[in-house]
């Protein structure tokens, strides 16, 4: 049973990475199936394995889940497993390759007659029959290079297993053949620390946090359940140094602000692939849930020395919930105010060096506007294989598909405009440790993203589809007190966008690769230094050069830790400001920043607090010239400020956090306050729980006032500052946790937004399952 699933995995995951059209070995694998399955699993795999592949595939595309040509192909598939019992046992190499041709030439006589028969592409003559195998010819090749590589691997490494001492199982082989599968061009990410106290992003190995020269903040899973958060945008509000702005409702575009930086400046990271939009820059949190969350690490600083473009505010690195041994499960239904409906799952298993997860997640909500309702569908998978020893391969993905309606700023109500926003990824992590005090980590990630939007009251439509391919490679190893890094990376940009006036850009690409290295170093038992340098080389504006040093003291009986920071940083600018024709600009340069840091931390047994003092300088701001009709790098800015944060378990069933930022945040171009960025901001949360099985989550969000647009007239005007009150309820019985979240308690009416008012007072009650 478990050697089918795997296979069942390996097919479905053969057809979701990128290949070339119709190059997938499923074909081998049902002959597979057939000659080493027993009957009443065998011809289960090649169907479960375009099952389960054409439900990712079909995520939100509108495709009938049964057609003519669907049904074809799955019977195709079931005649090669039964023609595959013929090699049960006898099987050559020439009967071999001859039956993996014959399975490629029926799939291919099959599949084009059902597309012929049931389709309008081609007439229903044999003119048009004749016409239709001939444009698929192409294919075929693909089609019969792919099960021929695929019968040889598999039925090679299943004779070798045969005659080894020790009899290897078919699941053996299918971890073999997934390992090939799998080490294409790098790979990845260690598995997430468990510990709050251990840091992955802020040196990109593990590292306790009283060693860190850098500011961070960890919020794991444990705080994830305790907050009843469904949302990171929710989660993000409270940590210090971090602001957060929605347009409206949910589904509005959602911006983060790292130390007053640009939303555009802060680098979005999930499992180490990034998801920065590659058409205009920054990411919009508003389709980010947490069902499938294990830990967000947010990093803030200047950090191009160890990732290059983008990391300039900070780095916010979230990291997918992790496959287990044996079975684990979550799920949750929830309905409340405002049209709110909710449900999702999440489970795990394993059983020797194999694991697999998978999450979906499907909410709507009415909204307080009219056309300001939003729905979602979230999905993923993660897959891991340990062959034996230090090496683990991995295969994982995503989808975020959303709908919402846009209506407009208050006095300019739209009824009609709708946006939708998909987002795709896939990545192959691999990770090797040769020596216990070396690791070795590769990726290779493609992150699509594709918005459009739609506005029948102005005849107005876009469609967009940005791509970015992504392969990383890293090598960290030990020798005496240093920890050295070596470090490199390629991206390559790809963009599409059409709307009511015709094509903008048409698969224009831009490229960056960079590597670099990072050296840390234990002086004695109280001091910790790094220094880290890493050049980047773009297609169109050339070389970055971005340094970093950090140094730390901690005291006797480690209760107080002094930190200081200093480095550069930049971010390219993305194919959207080089070359969308309205104001495009292909002479741009990367905007450059120049920061240092200074922070003091105490730790108070189960506790810590922490203040930090903080100065950034952003030179070559891209901004809009109205003088030149184009974007130019005129922007200049500069923004300082303090953090406070104090974390603390004041009683056996009460914990406390509370963190506050003081901001001054200046456009020296204009000289003016830069927009949205509040000069003071709070948050308090306190965790208690008063019984064993009740849980209690208060929490209060303070903004304060700040610049904003005017949405209509868009001059500049002066926000009010505001107070949320949320509570989340929990009641814990064995097996299944009933629970309620309120938001916006006190119903204060405010904006994040102007002219975008914020959700009212809102109730869900729900029902979490854990199996």
């Amino acid at each position: 049973m478990t050697t089918a699933a795997l296979l069942v995995l390996l097919g479905a995951l053969s057809r979701l990475i990128p290949h070339p059209p119709n190059a997938v070995a499923l074909g081998a694998l049902a002959l597979y199936a057939g000659a080493r399955l027993p009957r009443r699993l065998a011809l289960a795999v090649p169907l479960l394995a375009m099952a389960l592949s054409d439900f990712f595939l079909d995520f939100g595309s509108g495709r009938a889940a049964i057609s003519v040509t669907r049904v074809t192909i799955y019977a195709t598939f079931a005649a090669i497993v039964f023609a595959g019992r013929s090699l049960a046992r006898s099987g050559g190499p020439g009967r071999l390759a001859s039956f993996s041709i014959g399975a490629s030439l029926l799939f291919f006589v099959t599949s084009n007659f059902a597309v012929w028969a049931a389709g309008s592409f081609y007439p229903r003559t044999a003119a048009g029959l004749a016409l239709c195998y001939a444009a698929a010819v192409p294919f075929l090749w693909n089609t019969l290079f792919a099960d021929l590589a695929g019968t040889a691997v598999l039925f090679s490494l299943d004779a070798l297993g045969r005659r080894a001492r020790r009899r290897l199982t078919a699941a053996t082989v299918a971890a073999a053949a997934l390992a090939l599968l799998a080490t294409s061009p790098a790979l990845a990410q260690q598995q997430p620390p468990v510990s709050e106290t251990v840091v992955v992003t802020a040196t990109l190995s593990p590292e306790e946090e009283s060693l860190l020269g850098s500011a961070a903040t960890v919020i794991t899973r444990r705080r994830i359940e305790a907050s009843g958060a469904t949302t990171v945008l929710e989660l993000l509000r409270s940590v210090p140094g971090l602001d957060v702005a929605r347009q409206g409702s949910d589904g509005g575009l959602t911006s983060v602000f790292l130390r007053g930086t640009s939303s555009t400046e802060t680098l979005i990271l999930v499992d180490g692939a990034r998801v920065n939009s590659p058409f205009f820059p920054g990411y919009d949190f508003s389709a980010l849930t947490t069902e499938n969350i294990e830990r967000i690490e947010i990093v803030r600083g200047p950090f191009s020395a160890l990732y290059g473009s983008d990391a300039v505010g900070g780095v916010i690195q979230i990291f997918t919930r992790p496959v287990s041994a044996g079975s684990s499960g979550r799920a949750t239904v929830e309905a409340g105010s405002a049209g709110q409906r909710q449900g999702s799952a999440f489970v795990s298993a394993g059983t020797g060096p194999f694991a697999a997860s998978a999450s979906y997640l499907n909410a709507r909500v009415g909204g307080d506007r009219s056309n300001s309702d939003w729905r979602q569908e979230n999905a993923s998978f993660k897959l891991e294989v340990n062959p034996g020893g230090s090496l683990r391969l991995g295969l994982a993905g995503g989808i975020l598909d959303g709908e919402s309606g846009n209506p407009g700023p208050v006095g300019q109500e739209n009824l009609l405009a709708r946006s939708r926003f998909r987002e795709e990824r896939i990545q192959l992590p691999v990770s090797f440790q040769p020596a216990p005090d070396h690791q070795v980590n590769a990726l290779f990630a493609r992150v699509a993203s594709k918005p459009n939007f739609r506005d029948p009251m102005f005849s107005y439509r876009s469609d967009t589809e940005a791509r970015s391919l992504e392969a990383r490679a890293g090598d960290t190893w030990k020798t005496g007190s240093h920890t050295v890094s070596l470090f490199g990376s390629w991206d390559r940009y790809d963009v599409d966008n059409r709307d009511t006036f015709g094509t903008a850009l048409d698969g224009r690409v831009s490229t960056l690769w960079g590597a670099g290295v990072q050296d840390s170093v234990s002086i004695g038992s109280a001091w910790s230094a790094t220094a880290g340098v890493r050049y980047d080389r773009h297609s169109e504006f050339g070389g970055a050069w971005s340094p970093r040093v950090t140094a730390s003291w901690l005291s006797p009986g480690s209760r107080w830790k002094a930190r200081a920071s200093a480095g550069k940083a930049f971010r390219a600018p993305t194919v959207g400001e080089l070359f969308y024709p309205f104001f495009g600009n292909a002479a741009l340069k990367p905007e450059r920043e120049t920061s240092w840091e200074l922070g003091v931390e105490r730790y108070l047994g189960a506790g810590r607090a922490e203040v930090s003092l903080f100065w950034n300088d952003l030179t070559n701001l891209i901004v809009y010239d109205f003088a030149r009709s184009r974007n130019e790098n005129i922007g200049r800015a500069r923004t300082r400020g303090v953090e406070a944060a104090w974390r603390q378990q004041v009683l056996p069933s009460l914990e406390v956090e509370v963190g506050y930022t003081y901001l001054d945040a200046q456009d020296l171009a204009a000289g003016r306050p830069l927009l949205r960025r509040p000069a003071h901001r709070g948050a308090l949360a306190l965790f208690w729980r008063p019984t064993a099985r009740l849980s209690l989550a208060p929490r209060a969000v303070f903004v304060g006032r700040r610049d904003d647009a005017d949405a209509i007239t868009f001059t500049t005007v002066r926000s009010p500052s505001f107070i949320r009150y949320d509570l989340f309820l929990r009641y814990e019985l064995p097996r299944v946790a009933p629970y309620a979240r309120l938001e916006n308690v006190t119903d204060r009416r405010y904006e994040e937004v102007n002219g975008y008012p914020a959700p009212r007072r809102r109730y869900a009650v729900g029902l979490e399952l854990k199996i």
